[in-house]
């Protein structure tokens, strides 16, 4: 007979709550290195001097404007793909009230910050993180701190707001984009009668869900800025650290959004 390898349930315990351990260490670590790199924002070489200035508007152009084709075309594959039938199902079974409410919770509120923060991360998280891991591979960090530069100012705080807005700017764009073109398809392919959602979708969104919607996207924002940026200064002198960092950055960050956005849609219940 074969002999069969056991784990006593001790073991399992103990890797388990090492596990367990090192995810809440990782993200205490991750809060708290956001939160340093945005005390520069109030400084005195805050975020409002020419160099840090020009920093977060390069980062808004390379997140946002630069994303706009893909989130404008995935944008309309949900309106299409997911908007549309959602109105023709639900017109079936419920109420023009019930339209309204899937579409401004499930598809502006929900699937638009979801689906954009998967674009910035892949695009610009995985930018950040390789940009970093390559200048502090190469010294480059160490230099600019030994000539007196900070690099939280200079480096970390801008990418942080840049992307943080960004993401906020794009998940409401994805938002209209999705609804909009959902409606209008709907629209084409039953009745014109569907294009009333275009007036009464605007008007039922609800203030305190509004606020959510904007903390959440900020709170994406820094999550993926932040999360790039500590991965990529935690490259060592190895090349191949670049890449291994740049993926636990992306992974991290998908992780982290998903769990904020579990948890901030069960608050808001």
């Amino acid at each position: 007979m074969t002999a069969k390898s056991h784990f006593p349930p001790a073991a399992l315990a103990g890797a388990l709550g090492r596990r367990v351990s090192q995810a809440l260490l990782y993200v205490v670590d991750l809060t708290v290195f956001i939160l340093q790199a945005m005390r520069g924002w109030s400084g005195r070489r805050g975020l409002f001097n020419r160099a840090s200035y020009q920093a977060v508007i390069a980062q808004m152009i390379f997140t946002g404007i630069d994303a706009l084709p893909a989130v404008t075309l995935l944008g309309l594959a949900v309106g299409a793909g997911i908007t549309a039938q959602l109105i023709m199902l639900i017109q079936v079974v419920g109420s023009e009230a019930d339209v309204i409410n899937v579409l401004t919770k499930v598809v502006a509120l929900e699937l638009a910050p979801l689906l954009t923060a998967i674009i910035v991360i892949g695009r610009t998280g995985s930018a950040i993180a390789v940009d970093l891991g390559n200048m502090q591979l190469h010294r480059e960090v160490e230099g600019l701190t030994l000539l007196g530069i900070d690099v939280q100012d200079f480096f970390i705080s801008p990418r942080l707001v840049g992307v943080g807005l960004s993401q906020l700017i794009l998940a409401v764009y994805f938002a209209v984009i999705a609804v909009a073109s959902g409606v209008l398809f709907s629209a084409l392919l039953m009745s014109f009668s569907h294009l009333k959602y275009l007036v009464a979708i605007p008007l039922a969104f609800d203030p305190i869900a509004l606020v959510g919607f904007v903390i959440k996207n900020l709170m994406f924002g820094l999550i993926i800025g932040g999360s790039a940026c500590y991965h990529g200064l935690r490259v060592g002198v190895s090349p191949t650290e670049v890449p291994q960092e740049t993926q636990r950055a992306i992974v991290n960050s998908l992780v982290l959004i998903f769990l904020l956005d579990g948890m901030m849609a069960v608050a808001l219940l």
